[in-house]
């Protein structure tokens, strides 16, 4: 029974930025100790948080709150090494190599210093402890599993949370589009766990620190290491029914998410081979800020309902879900914690955008205001900026006098960007078999032989959250619930699942590359018409430039070849750059009423005065 009274003003709790430190060192020209150069101090990048509503206690509990998923048990992941040295796989380096970022430990909070988003999630209850011992660990001895009660988890602001470096600056952006590589990182950890089963020695190490003291003994090493086996081939399994025949790698700040969370609940935990589907259609992170004041959300518009998005992210995120079982009262089972997410919305709620300001240089007001009156002619219709009361333009009241921010679904048709992934949401070739889940559906699809994959994962989110909800004590009122699902009813409908969604543009500085699926570099690539864009560059997050708004197409730091185009100049499906482009997109209006390109000036002036918004 859940006996936490459901009040949304005690359930926000608190955390904060670290400093990252490198090394600097100086050599001497002779071999002679007394005139050797002293090392240089180890030099600060500075870590520059901007003011986007939050204290350092609200921004750390976004970074730590356990949204319910679990990866991997705890112990394994501080004990981890990489597959290649004896360096810990947490190393600070290395989780920067991956995309994330470190944080220093902090007493009560983050003890272990881990990255953002990765959280530690004490499972309290002894089926699900036991669960996903026998599920991913395989069978246990001596009682193990009461040694996995702590596992790994990710939560929302890994894949949310950016830095931009700015010379010698690191700035945070909250909410922001993290330039992680979720691929990466998971390829890397099972590299790592199959370098640990293989080698006896780093086998040794990992036992040594991860069996309770003085259990360690060939026998408890060779039980561990079965159990190193069964949870790499469950990691395996995740990693080839998502990735698996991939032809184009996502690259940093990319993830097909809608496909791996479709692939979860109809093909892994429904047991359905023959769902699948390639999770091809990688995109950029969407930002975070007025999501929760939005009336539809996803870059297709998708959702609104806040419980049921959060739910069904974390669904895909590793959470242990049960869908297929001959026990009922199992069934729709979920490990996701609905309070956590409520939190974590409330916490969203609150979020601001970025403002543009120091360390990076001044904005140019006299080009900011003729970017003004072109953004007016243009971009208005689509892209709502605040009128003079802060205000954003709102949608009218619905049933519960609740509005919300406008956005606007432009058809494939119009916006002509890459259509892999709003396709691939709505393709009737990939609908799947419900399996045990028809039932569930809605009374017309019962009798289809197939059906498409987003009703399958609607009808397990409703589930799973009826299923939780009906254990509150007390339960619910309706006001509680219509404020758990952001005031959004059961009879909205999305506009137009074959579009994207147009939404404000405050903070749209801090969020490049740009389009949906990251194919175009910076802003200034955003205002040429599209035949004339880049069709590769470098993504980097190692330099950011504050005069074309995007980051330096550079071979440093974390970076890969983004290519729109193939070795025989064809086009590479999910990576094209076309579309927003023409008349009001990369063209205005002249004194003749004909539409002509924007100038080299014109351009630099929306971008100034897109930086102040």
């Amino acid at each position: 029974m859940n006996n936490i009274p459901f009040k949304k003003n005690t359930l926000i709790s608190s955390f904060v930025a670290a400093s990252l430190v490198f090394s600097l060192g100086g050599c001497g020209g002779k071999n002679n100790d007394s005139e050797k150069i002293p090392e240089l101090p180890p030099k600060k990048i500075s870590v520059v948080n901007f003011d986007q509503g939050w204290s350092k206690d609200e921004a750390l509990d976004f970074y730590n709150t356990s949204q319910g998923s679990q990866l991997i048990p705890y112990a394994w992941f501080l004990a981890l090494e990489q597959a290649d040295s004896e360096t810990l796989f947490r190393d600070t380096k290395h989780i920067e190599k991956l995309g994330y970022i470190p944080q220093e430990p902090l007493a009560g909070r983050n003890p272990d210093g881990l990255p953002i988003g990765f959280v530690k999630d004490d499972v309290q209850e002894a089926f699900l402890a036991a669960a996903m011992s026998a599920e991913r660990l395989g069978a246990l001895q001596n009682n193990q599993q009461n040694r996995y009660n702590e596992w790994l988890g990710l939560t929302c602001s890994a894949c949310h949370t950016a830095e931009i470096n700015y010379g010698e600056y690191k700035l945070r952006i909250d909410g922001g589009p993290a330039l992680a590589d979720m691929p990466l990182f998971l390829d890397s950890m099972k590299k790592a766990i199959d370098a640990t089963i293989n080698d006896n020695a780093k086998l040794v190490r990992f036992s040594k620190k991860v069996l309770s003291e003085g259990g360690f003994n060939d026998v408890e090493k060779e039980a561990l290491k079965a159990q190193l086996i069964t949870f790499n081939g469950w990691l395996d399994s995740y990693i080839s029914v998502n990735y698996g025949g991939l032809h184009t790698p996502y690259g940093y700040g990319r993830l097909d998410a809608f496909g791996a969370i479709l692939n979860r609940v109809t093909t892994s935990l429904l047991e359905i081979p023959g769902n699948q589907a390639p999770a091809n259609a990688p995109v950029s992170y969407p930002f975070l800020w007025n999501t929760s004041q939005l009336d539809w959300v996803q870059w297709n518009g998708s959702a609104n309902n806040h419980i049921g998005r959060n739910v069904g992210e974390v669904t895909g995120v590793f959470a242990h879900t049960i869908l297929k079982t001959d026990n009922e009262k199992e069934r729709f089972y979920s490990s996701a914690k609905i309070i956590n997410l409520d939190q974590l919305e409330q916490l969203m709620a609150r979020l601001d955008s970025p403002k543009w300001g120091a360390p990076l240089p001044a904005i140019d007001e006299k080009k900011a205001a003729a970017g003004a009156v072109l953004y007016a002619n243009n971009c208005l219709g689509c892209h709502g900026i605040r009128d003079g009361n802060g205000q954003f333009p709102m949608t009218e009241k619905n049933a519960v006098g609740k509005q919300f921010i406008q956005t606007h679904m432009i058809g494939l048709q119009t916006i002509g960007t890459d259509p892999l992934m709003a396709m691939n949401f709505v393709n009737p070739a990939l609908n799947v078999d419900p399996g045990p889940l028809r039932p569930y559906l809605d009374t017309e699809m019962q009798k289809a032989p197939k059906v498409p994959r987003a009703s399958v994962l609607s009808a397990a989110v409703q589930k799973i959250i009826e299923k939780q909800l009906a254990e509150f004590r007390p339960p619910l009122d309706q006001g509680q619930l219509l404020e758990l699902t952001g005031y959004h009813l059961p009879n909205e409908t999305p506009p137009n699942l074959i579009a994207y969604k147009a939404r404000p543009l405050n903070g749209i500085w801090a969020t490049a590359p740009y389009l949906h699926n990251g194919s175009v570099a910076n802003l200034y690539q955003m205002l040429l018409p599209d035949t004339q864009r880049a069709t590769s560059f470098y993504v980097s997050n190692a330099a950011f430039d504050p005069k074309q708004v995007g980051f330096e197409s550079i071979q440093s730091g974390n970076y890969f070849l983004f290519n729109t185009l193939d070795d025989k100049g064809a086009p590479i499906a999910g990576n094209s750059n076309k579309g927003h482009s023409g008349n009001s997109f990369t063209k205005t209006l002249d004194k003749d009423g004909q539409w002509r390109d924007f100038t080299d000036d014109e351009r630099y002036q929306l971008i100034e005065y897109l930086k102040s918004l």
